[in-house]
């Protein structure tokens, strides 16, 4: 069953983008590729403010700041492993933005990336490692500038025969987020899962498991434990029809002394429409924690497409509903949509173009913003 699943995604990845020939070869199975991305963004609201005046103000407290962003992202790609047991993929991109109105949010940016793959036919082990300077607000983490911050994420997991019908997986996940700004919580989160499958058919999987999760944040009585108790399946449910889902009960205790417990929920599908299109979609229901440290529980649910109208051009559209349940004040629901087109020059070069548009319903007065961003850019991999 692993073999299927590794094989659909490794097919899945060939087919997303084009086989460019290597800047360098290293030996006969790894490849250094020299990658670059130049773009440009029209953005009505990149700090998703609004025009709320609180009292005793004289202006909005995170106004509406209009910008045009100027995107060069140069990198390097070291891959290695080709048809070996062993594979992966080391990278590293430096970005560099500039803002046409506000130089006070000009910015350069690092990510630096390594994933790695063992499968030796009897298990499979994945290991991730990246870190990475982001410099964005989100509908949770909101500032009248921007909210800038270093997130260190390090884990793997392991997954391992026990008899010709049966599997264990176990790992770990650490991520480590780092904000600039003091009104934000800096915080680790720690992740143990633990997940027994047991084969009903050969190509589809049922499961039992339960994760393990630690959130410890820099403010007083925001860190939190969670546990999530499941049972799912995962596989290709008709020629169709394949993605995995995880059902259970999920508990929450603060160290404020709030405990809450939900459905938990996880799954992601894909739906062969026909050869060219393909639909995914899918629905979650977790804990999580906010940029200045407040717990909440997220009912996420998504539906996306993308149909390749040649060889050469394809469309893709995303539509996602989250509604934030926040434990200390009221809800919001964030509703995205986008849609975007793909074009192949050659094996070297892509150009992508993408319209996106967002909106905030808050139940907190002033908490409401939408924002609309129109994207295009030029991708380069030799």
């Amino acid at each position: 069953m692993k073999k299927l699943i590794t094989t659909t995604a490794i097919c899945s990845l060939v087919v997303g983008q084009s086989m460019a020939a290597p800047f360098m070869a290293v030996g006969s199975s790894a490849e250094i590729f020299v990658t670059a991305t130049a773009g440009i963004d029209f953005n009505d609201n990149v700090t998703l403010g609004n025009d709320f005046v609180a009292t005793g103000q004289t202006g909005p407290g995170n106004p509406i700041r209009d910008e045009t962003i100027f995107r060069f992202a140069p990198g390097l790609s070291y891959e290695f492993g080709k048809n070996a047991l062993l594979s992966g993929k080391l990278a590293y991109i430096e970005t560099f933005e500039s803002y046409s109105d506000s130089s006070d949010l000009d910015t350069n940016l690092s990510s630096v990336s390594f994933d790695a793959k063992h499968d030796d036919g009897n298990s499979v082990t994945k290991m991730i490692a990246s870190f990475k300077q982001l410099n964005q607000n989100t509908v949770d983490s909101r500032a009248p500038t921007l909210s800038r911050r270093d997130v260190l994420n390090a884990g793997g997991d392991h997954e391992m025969d026990l008899s010709a019908k049966s599997s264990l997986l176990f790992g770990f996940d650490f991520t480590d987020t780092d904000y600039s700004d003091a009104s934000f919580a800096d915080r680790t989160l720690t992740e143990i899962p633990l997940r027994y499958f047991w084969e009903t058919s050969s190509k589809v999987d049922l499961s039992l498991g339960l994760r393990y999760r630690e959130t410890d944040s820099d403010f007083a009585g925001t860190s939190s434990d969670d546990m999530f108790y499941s049972v799912g399946a995962r596989g290709e449910f008709t020629p169709k029809l394949s993605g995995f889902l995880r059902f259970g009960v999920t508990d929450r205790n603060t160290q404020a002394g709030a405990s809450r417990t939900t459905i938990g929920l996880v799954s992601d599908f894909t739906y062969l429409y026909s050869a060219k299109t393909q639909l995914t979609f899918g629905v979650s229901n977790d804990f999580g924690t906010s940029g200045t440290g407040e717990s909440q529980e997220n009912f996420d649910a998504f539906v996306g497409f993308k149909s390749s109208i040649s060889p050469e051009f394809a469309l893709t559209s995303r539509i996602s509903r989250r509604q934030i349940d926040y434990f200390s004040k009221e809800a919001d629901t964030f509703v995205q949509g986008s849609v975007g087109g793909e074009y192949i020059v050659n094996e070297y070069l892509q150009i992508h173009g993408k319209f996106n548009y967002s909106d905030n319903a808050s139940g907190t007065v002033g908490g409401d913003f939408d924002n609309t961003i129109f994207s295009l850019s030029a991708r380069l991999r030799y």
